[in-house]
């Protein structure tokens, strides 16, 4: 597969911006699974089609965030969003905090796999998520039948001073005393932070605004964040590797920052730039975000 590079769409008639809630979506199917020191949960959305397991980010997001992406999707395959350890309806599996690592979180994947039966999964993974995709595709790449990686971070940990760079230029005075109050009050500060994630800032004040003050578990991220400092490193395991992989990012997506690195990791990627987006597409541009992700998965060899 030879890459494709392109920009899709433009924003100007899509001004409403989607928010996720929980209880968003109708009612999905809720499982649970085994895994050390307890069990996991994914919910199931559609039931018909090839199925595809949607990773969040953070580490330590709520999947909630995530629903509208799994509802419109769902609407031709089927779609597990898997509530990762220590998040969502899996906040009671964080344990001793031993296995909240990159190895723990490619460890629960594994046992998603086989809880499913599956020899193979297509994962479909956002940021952070994406990032895991790749981890487990470079534990297990004979267990991988597609990636698709929406707005990812980086093959190891050295992107992240520029996302951060970038995120940090794009906060306003206002967001700042947010997240200063806070730090005071012993909250998480990703939802003061998350405008700096959209390219339209008032798109993303008016995003962080209606989530829920637990969109995040703090524990897992900071427990997260430090083990991947120092056992994230996929450069090695995915080089030259024949699994189909698919990178999205919004044209004004702060993740760009390691554009240059998966780059040169999957030269045979299909590549798009969803125009007038974030980091967070669906939200800012829905229409060419969805259709580069149907039209790799329809390509794509399916979960079996």
């Amino acid at each position: 597969m030879n890459r494709s590079r392109f920009v899709a769409g433009t924003a100007a008639a899509f001004a409403v911006v989607t928010i996720a809630r929980p209880g968003a979506a109708a009612d999905p199917a809720v499982f649970r699974f085994p895994v050390a020191g307890g069990s996991l949960a994914y919910r199931r959305f559609g039931s018909g089609g090839p199925l595809h397991v949607l990773l969040s980010g953070g580490p330590g997001l709520e999947p909630v965030y995530l629903e509208p992406v799994a509802v419109e999707l769902s609407r031709d395959r089927t779609i597990l969003l898997l509530d990762q350890r220590g998040t969502g309806l899996s906040r009671d599996a964080v344990g001793d905090g031993s296995q909240l690592t990159v190895a723990g979180a490619v460890a629960d994947l594994d046992a998603l796999r086989l809880a499913l039966g599956f020899n193979k999964l297509s994962l479909i993974g956002h940021s952070w998520g994406a990032m895991l995709s790749m981890a487990y595709a470079g534990a297990h790449g004979d267990r991988v039948a597609a990636l698709a990686l929406l707005d990812p971070g980086g093959p190891d940990p050295s992107f992240n001073k520029t996302f951060g760079d970038i995120i940090g230029a794009r906060l306003t005075d206002a967001d700042r005393a947010a997240i200063d109050a806070a730090q005071k009050s012993g909250k998480g500060t990703m939802l003061a932070v998350l405008p700096g994630y959209f390219q339209d800032h008032a798109k993303g004040v008016a995003y962080a605004a209606a989530m829920p003050e637990h969109y995040v578990n703090p524990d897992v991220t900071l427990a997260m964040f430090g083990d991947l400092r120092t056992h994230y490193d996929v450069k090695d395991t995915l080089r030259d590797t024949p699994i189909p992989t698919l990178l999205v990012y919004g044209t004004g997506d702060p993740a760009r920052a390691a554009e240059a690195q998966l780059d040169a990791l999957f030269p045979h990627a299909t590549k798009v730039m969803v125009a007038d987006a974030g980091h967070f597409p669906w939200v800012e541009n829905p229409a060419p975000f969805y259709a580069a992700i149907r039209a790799f998965l329809k390509g794509a060899p399916a979960t079996n």
